[in-house]
Formats: structure tokens, sequence, C-alpha cells
């Protein structure tokens, strides 16, 4: 059973194990017991840095006998390598203090470099007074990429840290909550590429851009995936944040900031106005952004009916947006959607969505958004199909299908009935000839 596992792993660290009757466990500690370790033999002293991924373990194999077919949540504050195989964890007890924000950026990319990407630290400080409106404001904004988002605190002033305790800086919170549900496909995503291949979900600037020497003493700025630049405020009272946009390798990238779409050449320092609701964000060209375009508020309940891409097509690229249950183990027989997009760059840009898997997606309609600040389409074409073009905006959000070029965003924004099979989309960027139409 779970409990003689749990007894076993834990005879094995030489630990002395009690049960109580709550089936609670009390162990009492001997630094030189003698420890089997497959055969090597060790003293828990030397061993004991293993015992919370042994706790892990046993905890993963007693759910999976509790409730066969689904997959177990486990989370540890503590483990050793190869943790990140049985358990989600987080970087316990933290203080309420300015630095710590950056300390937890710092910690969360060292972590996924180490393996661990499904990493996390208490948002707004676990230990200490209650943060000011500010800091959580700012913390927030910061965990809503976090791939553990919890705010979870224990406060010595009696109070505990919650949204709604802020009341003048609640819509603040809210927005960047929503956001994060507004990222839940990339994010879902880039966790299952994480399980795939170990490359982490928050990527140090230096992983990205390993030949920038500038940004080798970088940990405050970090890249969400391959593609999308966050420049998080971190500083008490910051009204101008300078961001450093990495040199790429193909000198046809650029960064586009994510709201206003402006441009801006890599390796340089850029200053960057920011209020309270800031969150700074740049997409670096090729960039393939799946993001939720109905409102989410559970993701146990709901799901992606309306999938919106933002994509910066200067460069050849692709991205894998994976879908499943989000609970069972069916993924392993093949109940899952893996639908790689990959972008063609050109004067006529494709983008081809090849599917893999069985599971049935719930998204019912597509909606692109290509940056392409330097003129609109001649025409675009699903599966060699022209779509009709719309130039008034209202007649094109009535559409079921159509496209539209925004002048205030330069993007090309296509939507279309999602064809649930492998299909193209061609947009045609050809330099047309007026006096001869």
């Amino acid at each position: 059973t779970w409990k003689q596992l749990l007894e076993e792993n834990i005879l094995k660290m030489g630990t002395k194990t009690v049960w109580n009757d709550n089936c609670e466990m009390d162990g009492v500690e001997d630094r030189d017991a003698q420890c089997d370790f497959e055969g090597k033999k060790g003293t828990m002293a030397e061993l004991k840095i293993l015992h919370s991924n042994l706790m892990a373990y046993t905890a993963k194999h007693a759910l999976a006998e509790v409730y066969p077919g689904e997959r177990p949540y486990i989370i540890n504050r503590a483990g050793y390598a190869g943790i990140q195989r049985y358990a989600q964890v987080w970087g316990g007890d933290n203080l309420t203090d300015w630095r710590t924000v950056k300390f937890n950026i710092a910690t969360i990319l060292g972590m996924g470099l180490s393996g661990c990407s499904n990493m996390g630290c208490d948002i707004g400080g676990f230990f200490g007074p209650a943060p000011e409106g500010e800091l959580f404001v700012r913390w927030v904004q910061n965990g809503i990429f976090q791939p553990r988002f919890s705010i979870h605190s224990t406060n010595t002033d009696n109070t505990v840290t919650e949204p709604w305790m802020y009341s003048d800086k609640k819509q603040y919170i809210k927005d960047a909550i929503d956001f994060r549900y507004k990222l839940s496909p990339t994010l879902y995503s880039l966790m299952e590429r994480a399980h795939e291949n170990g490359l982490p979900i928050w990527q140090p600037t230096f992983s990205v851009f390993q030949n920038d020497p500038a940004t080798y003493d970088e940990g405050v700025d970090f890249m969400f995936g391959d593609s999308l630049l966050v420049a998080n405020v971190v500083e008490k009272g910051q009204t101008v944040r300078p961001v450093y946009l990495p040199v790429t390798e193909n000198e046809n990238e650029r960064f586009y900031d994510f709201y206003t779409r402006e441009e801006y050449a890599p390796g340089q320092t850029i200053e960057v106005p920011v209020d309270i609701a800031s969150i700074p964000l740049f997409v670096r060209s090729g960039a393939i952004l799946p993001m939720s375009g109905n409102k989410l508020h559970n993701l146990m309940t709901e799901k992606t009916t309306a999938l919106d891409i933002l994509m910066a097509p200067d460069v050849d690229s692709e991205f894998t947006l994976y879908e499943d249950d989000g609970h069972t183990n069916d993924y392993r027989k093949g109940a899952y959607l893996k639908t790689k997009i990959a972008v063609k760059a050109g004067v006529k840009t494709v983008v081809t969505f090849t599917n893999e898997g069985s599971y049935e997606t719930a998204v019912e309609s597509m909606y692109l958004d290509m940056i392409h600040r330097e003129k609109s389409p001649f025409y675009v074409q699903v599966d060699g199909k022209e779509l009709p073009h719309f130039l008034h905006r209202r007649k094109f959000e009535e559409a079921e299908s159509g496209w539209y070029y925004s002048q205030r965003l330069k993007s090309v924004q296509v939507k279309y009935p999602n064809p649930k099979k492998d299909h193209e989309i061609m947009v045609s960027f050809e330099q047309f000839d007026l006096i001869g139409m």
C-alpha cells in the first residue's frame, strides 16, 4: 500500500518512522544511520537531500492508486535533481520585500535551467507585513507568467494578502490575472514542451541570445518561451523602464511593442514610460503566440473556443500548440492534439496548420493577428479560397470570416471558422497595379 511504500522509502533513508492515530508520521533522525543507497551505502547526513524526492515519488504512486487514470498533482518546496518528474515546486517562504520580486525571478530562471520548469514563488510575499499596494500589483504582474501562480501568505501584521483587500488597485490586479488566462494556450503548450525536451518556460535572455554578451548579467528581464520578452517593473515608484533588446543572429529580426506594435531594432536599450498598469512586453520576429479569444475564468470547467494567434512573420518560424483534457492520462493513448503552426515568410507569407493526435479541440473560430508594418495585403486565402476583404472595422467584426488591415496596429487581421483539419493560410503582400486593375 502507499503507507507501506512511504515507510519503506523512509527506512531506506535511515529514519525511524512512527505512525500516530491520524496516520501522520513522526520521524526520529539519526544522521549517522547507514542507508542502502542502491547498494552503494551512505549515511543519512549524506543522503537526506534525496528524502523529498522519495516522498514525492511515493505520493505519485499513492495518488495513482487512489485515483487511477488521473494525473497526480504534487507540490514540493524541497527536492533534489529529478524532482520535476514527480512534483511542481515553489520557492519556499519568501519575504515580503521589493528585493524579493527580483530574487524570485532569478530563482525561477535558475530552476528552469536546472530542469524544473513547473515552478513559482508566493505572489506578494509569504512572511512579513502585508505588501503595500504598488508592490502587490507589481508582484502579480510578474506572477502571471509563472507556471505556478499562487497568492499565499502568513502576514506578521495579522492580515492575509488577497486582491480584494486593495480596493484602489484591484482593477490592475484583475486585468493582470485576466491576461494570464488569455495566455493559457501558450503556457500549457510551453509546459508540454518542457515535459518533452526540458526547455524552460522562462528562459534567461542569455540562454536565447547566447552570442550577445550584454545579456550575460541580465537577471530580471526574461523570455516567455522563445518569442516574448518580459520586462516587468520591479522598482518602487518607477516611471521609466529601461529595456535592453538583445542582438539577434538574423539581421531581419526586430522587436515589436506588444501593445502598440511599434518597431525596434535589436541591440539597443530603450526607455519605456510606465505607470501602475504597465506590463512591458516585446514580441520578437518569428513570434507565434496562441491566446484565448474568449474570456476564461476557470480552466477546469472552461475551454478556449476562440483562438487568437499573434504573429510577427518577418522570418520563418514554428510553434506547436498543445491541447488535451487537462487532467487524465488519456494523452498517453493518443488523446491529445498537437497543432504544428509553421510560418514561411516572404512576399507570399504562408501559415500551415498540421495536426497530430485524436483529441477533439474545442476551438471553433480562428483569428490571426499578423504584424506587418510595411503595407496591407493584396489578398488572403484559406486553402486556396479567397477571403472577403473588409474596409470597415465593424463589418469585419460582424462577419464570420474575412480579413482587415489595421492602420493603427499595422497588422493583418484574419478570421475564419476552425476547419479542425490540416489547412493553410496564404497572405499575399505582392504589389498590385491599380491601373491594370
